[in-house]
């Protein structure tokens, strides 16, 4: 499965433009106004700029969350299919750890909603000096492409005494990961629901089977 053509179109040109991408963040209450230098919401922050940007620059791109909640999927639709696009940043000074979902929710929808595995993941790092912010680099991947295995569980995931909360990213931009991203989507959807049998001390899984009969009834494709 390759990105969508007007994704990939807009990744070309973001990184065209990379070398313009620098500013900050002025929050103003009255008459007064401060410069921010916390990283709290700056990938909320970053994801509106690039709506704004997006739109401005003629890209067909349009806000799924028109509803204000931003934790909801997809972050935009694009493309005139309205295809699924989800924006993720990070501190590159600190690496990639942002939460790609909430692992018991993405093992449900996804048995749903099978078109969810194949949505773009449009990726920006970051620097901050003081309340000077620099774009440093963007990708453009999808969720195979930036998740692995790990030593606990066929899937990388964020665990905090015994519970899985969300699904963590590799390290896809190192030269040397302890970890390699998954090499297609049929190793994630795998290395997905083995984890969710393996944590919940099942033998099957409804969500996989349910996701089998829906890939093959709105894609033709096999999930084995």
């Amino acid at each position: 499965m390759v990105n969508f053509e007007e994704s990939i179109r807009l990744y070309k040109g973001l990184k065209d433009n990379l070398c313009t991408f620098m500013g900050g963040t002025v929050f103003e209450i009255g008459d007064v106004k401060i410069f921010v230098s916390g990283k709290d919401g700056l990938g909320g922050l970053i994801e509106e700029w690039l709506g704004v940007w997006a739109r401005k620059n003629k890209y067909n791109i349009e806000s799924a969350n028109t509803s204000g909640r931003s934790q909801e999927f997809p972050d935009f639709y694009i493309g005139s299919k309205q295809d699924l696009l989800e924006i993720k940043c990070f501190d590159s000074s600190a690496g990639a750890n942002f939460d790609l979902a909430n692992f018991d929710s993405y093992c449900a929808s996804l048995a749903q909603n099978p078109n969810r595995l194949f949505a773009d993941y449009l990726i920006f790092s970051y620097e901050l000096d003081g309340h000077r912010l620099k774009i440093s680099d963007i990708w453009l991947k999808k969720i195979w492409e930036i998740t692995c295995s790990s030593d606990a569980f066929p899937l990388k995931i964020q665990r905090k005494r015994g519970i899985i909360y969300n699904i963590r990213p590799a390290t896809w931009y190192s030269k040397n990961p302890r970890f390699e991203p998954f090499l297609d989507w049929k190793q994630f959807v795998k290395a997905l629901y083995e984890t969710e049998k393996k944590y919940h001390d099942q033998l099957t899984s409804d969500n996989e089977t349910l996701f089998q009969n829906n890939l093959l009834a709105q894609y033709d494709l096999n999930y084995e």
